[in-house]
């Protein structure tokens, strides 16, 4: 990855987990990686029905008009993020058969130098 897309990742990440914090998640964790692979922003949420859930969360940052960052999501990534939150969820001695988990995408659209122009955010299904 070069130097210029680095910057525009750490960018792109430090928006989402912005706009996360504001969402009402509590942000535990940024860029962890292993072996098996890497997650971006690991937070904890309310939900309804569910209560305190851990939420594993990718975030794809792109200029706008450069295409769907949801898009770079795909398959293969997503089995790369179940396995690293299973390794991330023994490392921290977290019981994955209490704890509720959800995998989440937000796209940050936009540059350093001209903002953020939109944000999305969803929920991945499994």
């Amino acid at each position: 990855m070069s130097g210029k897309t680095q910057v525009i990742g750490a960018w792109g990440e430090a928006k989402a987990a912005s706009f996360l914090g504001g969402e009402g998640y509590e942000i535990v964790d940024k860029n962890i990686s292993c072996r098996m692979g890497e997650i971006d922003i690991i937070a904890y949420r309310e939900l309804p029905h569910y209560g305190r859930t851990l939420c594993f969360i990718e975030v794809k940052t792109r200029g706008y008009g450069q295409g769907s960052a949801a898009r770079a999501t795909n398959y293969k990534k997503i089995q790369r993020i179940q396995k690293t939150a299973i390794w991330y969820c023994q490392r921290k001695k977290i019981d994955r058969e209490i704890t509720a988990i959800q995998f989440e995408h937000v796209s940050v659209y936009g540059s350093p130098e001209r903002g953020v122009k939109e944000i999305k955010h969803f929920v991945i299904e499994m």
